[in-house]
């Protein structure tokens, strides 16, 4: 399963939410020139007011940047970001951490089944005794991360970072449309099945290339602006067994609904807002910009 959500350092990971997975675009080597990014850029009219959704990519690279002259006005104009959350705020990243791991003497071999635990150890070698203390999300997270990073793309650079980095700089408002206690409940809620199967579909996609492949199929996607192909290419994989499906609508669909009245509201306000979330988030049946649409808000992706 690919990475949407992403971290700047493995206290970050509790931040992001493996679905945003990744999203992707080919996965050339660094010395290879990469075309711009478009990325997927909405705007939201209401009778009163307009509002841009942008998706983000929560791992990216530095050749992604400058982003183009449509999202750069659509921050320009803005006098609030609204994000998923902001992963900077130390604070809130202690209080989740106890959210992610497990208290000894429970482990995380505890929770898998011996063929995934195996499956661990073969792909990591001794480093396995290191995740006991993590549960099965953040493992999963945390091996996507890495092999991503191999590949040039880096937390650092992820678009939500970039946009609260610089709002910060220009004192604009900051507005989190969820929180990081929030999104750990839901990575360290899942089931005993549920993390087992995210666990030992990553192992298995990772050692395949399968997830390379997914990945870049994704951010290509994404950086061509193609909103509808990376909604499909999301909903083939979750469609792959029924472990998946319910687990990305955990990640993404049931997450939708807060987040878009958490936009109507700001609107309603009159605050004049860029609003940034992971890419699956903005696109599709039940994503944020058709339950805004739903709400009588007019809906126009701009390329």
């Amino acid at each position: 399963m690919p990475i949407l959500n992403s971290t700047h350092s493995f206290s970050k990971q509790a931040s992001l939410l493996i679905v945003s997975v990744l999203f992707s675009c080919n996965v050339f080597a660094k010395t290879v020139a990469e075309a711009p990014a478009k990325g997927v850029l909405w705007e939201v009219k209401s009778a009163t007011n307009t509002a841009y959704l942008f998706g983000s990519i929560h791992l990216a690279k530095a050749s992604f940047y400058p982003l183009p002259d449509k999202v750069q006005k659509a921050y320009q104009q803005a006098d609030t970001l609204a994000v998923e959350l902001d992963s900077s705020d130390r604070n809130a990243i202690v209080k989740a951490m106890p959210l992610l791991t497990y208290a000894a003497p429970d482990k995380l071999q505890n929770h898998l089944q011996p063929a995934t635990w195996d499956g661990l150890k073969e792909y990591v070698g001794p480093a396995a005794e290191r995740f006991q203390i993590l549960k099965p999300a953040m493992v999963a997270t945390g091996l996507m991360v890495g092999t991503f990073a191999k590949q040039g793309y880096d937390p650092s650079f992820g678009v939500d970072v970039h946009f609260i980095t610089r709002a910060k700089k220009d004192k604009k408002q900051i507005v989190e449309l969820e929180s990081m206690e929030f999104q750990a409940k839901i990575l360290g809620g899942l089931s005993d099945e549920e993390g087992d199967a995210m666990l030992s579909q990553t192992i298995t996609s990772l050692k395949s290339g399968e997830a390379a492949s997914d990945t870049n199929r994704l951010v290509a996607a994404w950086k061509a602006g193609q909103a509808e192909k990376v909604i499909n290419l999301l909903q083939e994989e979750a469609s792959k067994n029924p472990g998946s499906k319910k687990i990305m609508e955990r990640l993404l669909d049931d997450r939708n609904p807060a987040m878009a009245d958490k936009i109507l509201e700001l609107m309603a306000s009159g605050k004049h807002v860029l609003v940034v979330v992971g890419a699956g988030h903005i696109s599709g049946t039940n994503s944020i910009a058709d339950l805004l649409k739903q709400h009588g808000m007019q809906i126009r992706q701009i390329k």
